[in-house]
């Protein structure tokens, strides 16, 4: 009995490390950054008083772009789930929203900018029919793909994201975008306040200095009690900002070219799917308002969680695939 008590204990502690310890760690590494730029670094780096009073106001806008988007990706995961997007955007329900609403054929339905007429009209170009998952007990669209970790079937999964906790699909890309977008931007502006400390503070003075800007090698010299902790520390999180840095900035740029494609990368990399499923949208901003909403533009500055995705009829017709045959 004590050892089925323990062995549970470590799975929900194991189920939370594997959710929350990605979120955590960048949640550290972002907070260690600005703190070590604005209060230690620029002390040192800058001698015009104004110069650290722009700093720390740009740095703390950068955090709280980071912040709240972070926070709208995870809480937005739950519209993820295909059961939210049938009830809220499949062709089914636009048949009944439209029949209960005959004195006003223009109004737009939910997150569809089309009028529902269109939708209405649209005729499918292909009758191919659903997938039953066996998880979930319930039959679900040909692009939606279970996630063990997030316990639901996600509507054009992108990826399980274990920095941010939860799944990238068609709820909450958008945030998970401009996330990425803002610590690409605070990266990018905090390592050369980083490399002139470790380089006039840390490792200037070593022959073959540069050796000692990894973070590890540091640690491990700090335990042998070559080196004090303070520079352990910097050289650790110089090294995790630099990753960070080319992580966020590199999954931003591949973001950017599977949205500009009409797919996630999940289906980029999928030649099945690419072979049966042509790419969302008929042009740019199609595919950008599939993700964004209206004034996508408007996303990377403040969220818009109100302005849901725009889908066309085509787009509804390959996300639903499974509801073509019931009509």
């Amino acid at each position: 009995m004590g050892l089925a008590m323990v062995n549970q204990k470590l799975a929900v502690l194991g189920e939370f490390l594997v959710k929350w310890g990605g979120t955590m760690l960048v949640t550290f590494v972002l907070i260690s950054t600005y703190y070590s730029c604005v209060h230690v670094i620029a002390e040192n780096m800058y001698d015009n008083p104004t110069h650290i009073y722009w700093l720390t106001l740009v740095a703390k806008l950068i955090i709280l772009e980071i912040a709240v988007n972070l926070a709208c990706f995870v809480y937005y995961a739950r519209y993820n789930s295909v059961t939210y997007w049938h009830r809220k955007s499949c062709v089914a329900d636009l048949r009944v929203y439209a029949e209960d609403n005959e004195a006003q054929p223009e109004v737009e339905y939910a997150c569809a900018q089309p009028t529902v007429e269109r939708h209405l009209s649209w005729e499918p170009a292909n009758e191919s029919g659903s997938k039953f998952c066996f998880t979930c007990n319930k039959e679900a669209p040909q692009r939606s793909h279970h996630c063990p970790l997030c316990k639901m079937c996600v509507l054009r999964k992108d990826h399980h994201c274990f920095i941010t906790g939860a799944c990238v699909g068609l709820g909450n890309q958008r945030y998970f975008m401009v996330f990425l977008f803002w610590c690409a931007i605070g990266l990018t502006i905090a390592m050369p306040h980083l490399f002139f400390y470790m380089n006039t503070e840390v490792a200037y003075w070593y022959p073959f200095g540069f050796v000692y800007y990894i973070g590890p090698i540091a640690v491990v010299r700090w335990i042998l009690g070559y080196v004090p902790f303070s520079q352990a520390c910097f050289s650790t999180l110089f090294s995790f900002a630099g990753a960070s840095l080319i992580t966020a900035g590199g999954f931003f740029g591949m973001q950017v070219y599977y949205t500009s494609q009409g797919y996630t990368m999940y289906e980029w990399h999928n030649l099945t799917v690419r072979a049966t499923f042509l790419g969302d949208g008929e042009n740019m901003g199609e595919r950008l308002r599939l993700v964004f909403g209206k004034h996508w533009a408007l996303n990377f500055l403040i969220p818009l969680p109100w302005n849901l995705p725009v889908l066309t009829p085509a787009i509804s017709d390959s996300l639903f695939r499974v509801r073509s045959k019931v009509l």
